[in-house]
């Protein structure tokens, strides 16, 4: 079916400290755009939100793996949080509890979030702008999915290529949407990704 399961091993990841990020403010200050995922202490996470906001960064946080338990704080430092819909519902927890889509980004933004942009697999995704705007954007036609894994990361990290090169940010989840609809149609994680030239050819 397309599917896969993913264990998270910590390793290194685990040794990630507000501390380790401190001697690595130069990366910080040099950047545009911020990434981040769950798979590294949640305090090294805040930090590092927080301190990129300080510095006037953009913040792209993609919540994986998902906790219920992100302080609020957090929220208030990202500029994009990029959920799929099983994130999604774990992250809104019991407060909207049976609630739309569009109901539980709102509730997202209400805890700081500006935008909200959910990956919904062969859907496309759904965008909730900081304005209140809703859209959705289409998936690529006619794919065959043989293996999600990196779907979603190659999605996070084409939509911060896209911001950074200076598209929109429906442009940005254009491109994003296309990326991910190509990896899913090979195997492997890093192997599947596409270039550029691949991308452009599957839009003609």
């Amino acid at each position: 079916s397309g599917g896969n399961s993913i264990i998270v091993v910590p390793g290194a990841n685990r040794a990630v400290s507000p501390e380790y990020i401190m001697g690595h403010g130069d990366a910080l200050r040099e950047c545009d755009i911020l990434v981040l995922q769950l798979e590294i202490p949640l305090e090294a996470v805040l930090y590092a939100a927080r301190r990129a906001k300080e510095l006037g960064k953009t913040v792209i946080l993609d919540p994986a793996p998902a906790s219920p338990h992100i302080p609020r704080e957090l929220y208030g430092c990202v500029d994009y949080i990029k959920p799929n819909e099983i994130e999604l519902e774990m992250l809104a927890g019991g407060e909207n509890a049976g609630g739309s889509l569009e109901e539980s980004a709102a509730l997202l933004q209400s805890w700081g979030a500006k935008n909200v942009i959910v990956t919904l697999g062969a859907r496309g995704a759904f965008l909730l702008e900081q304005s209140g705007r809703a859209r959705s954007i289409p998936a690529l036609q006619n794919i065959r999915a043989v293996d999600t894994t990196a779907a979603g990361d190659s999605f996070t990290g084409a939509l911060a290529y896209g911001l950074a090169a200076g598209s929109s940010l429906y442009g940005a989840l254009e491109l994003a949407v296309r990326v991910a609809g190509i990896v899913v149609t090979r195997k492997g994680a890093q192997t599947s990704m596409p270039d550029m030239q691949e991308i452009l050819k599957a839009v003609q």
